[in-house]
């Protein structure tokens, strides 16, 4: 995981080596001096395309930067700045052909997908590999991703196994289409109403309340009625009421 306290030192120690002031650095690289301030306090990076241009600046690589001077040898990933530069030069489908060979692996994507615009991140994932974007790879781009592209992802990840934790993940990016069908998938049996607690603000009233018919009647409690109360209409809240009072009773 990039350290932006690590590499934010570092940028600082690049300056100061060359008796730059955080203004002088922001005039040559046509940013704010408060851009370069929050750089060297480890709170953001410099965007896709100014990395480059830093990196040379100080004759420096990208990886050089990403990796907060390390060698080679200590490196965590070797091939961050190569997918920072392909991208920075509109070349997602040279991004996409490193990572479907094996010459750069996908977690590298997924470290600098932050700083990645999305419709720029959407072409190099439409030309990934299907062996490439598993589930788990794909909950945690989904942040980062279009919801056209994210859904057309994991339409093609359903041939695999599908777990509840991925469904819990993408919720919030994916359309209701796709989280609903995602939910068909993994339902067997009665189903722990703390998962439904947390897709309910995702979910189509109808297939919300499907969900509900399937809760188990020992996890029925009030504070479950009152956390799914603004998501359901007032008829599935009397049954489930009633379900609640028998099982005091």
């Amino acid at each position: 995981m990039l350290d932006l306290r690590k590499i934010g030192a570092y940028i600082s120690k690049l300056r100061k080596d060359q008796d730059m002031t955080q203004l002088e650095l922001a005039d040559q690289l046509n940013v704010s001096h408060q851009a370069v301030s929050k750089w060297e306090r480890g709170e953001s990076l410099p965007d896709i395309g100014t990395l480059p241009q830093f990196a040379k600046l100080f004759g420096k690589t990208v990886d050089d930067i990403l990796n907060a001077g390390e060698t080679a040898e200590k490196r965590e990933h070797q091939h961050l700045g190569t997918i920072v530069e392909e991208i920075a030069e509109n070349r997602s489908e040279q991004v996409a052909e490193m990572v479907n060979t094996g010459e750069a692996e996908v977690e590298e994507l997924v470290e600098v997908a932050p700083f990645v615009k999305a419709s720029v991140l959407d072409k190099v994932t439409e030309r990934l590999d299907s062996s490439v974007l598993k589930l788990d790879v794909i909950m945690r781009l989904a942040p980062f991703l279009g919801t056209d592209a994210l859904d057309e992802l994991v339409r093609q990840a359903e041939a695999g196994e599908i777990v509840w934790d991925a469904v819990q993940g993408l919720a919030p990016f994916i359309s209701r289409v796709t989280l609903s069908r995602l939910v068909e998938r993994v339902v067997d049996g009665d189903i722990d109403a703390n998962r439904i607690v947390s897709l309910a603000p995702f979910l189509g009233r109808e297939n919300l309340e499907k969900l509900i018919e399937r809760v188990e009647l020992e996890h029925l409690s009030p504070d479950l009625l009152a956390s799914l109360a603004p998501f359901v209409d007032q008829g599935t809240l009397s049954r489930m009421l009633t379900k609640l009072l028998n099982k005091i009773k």
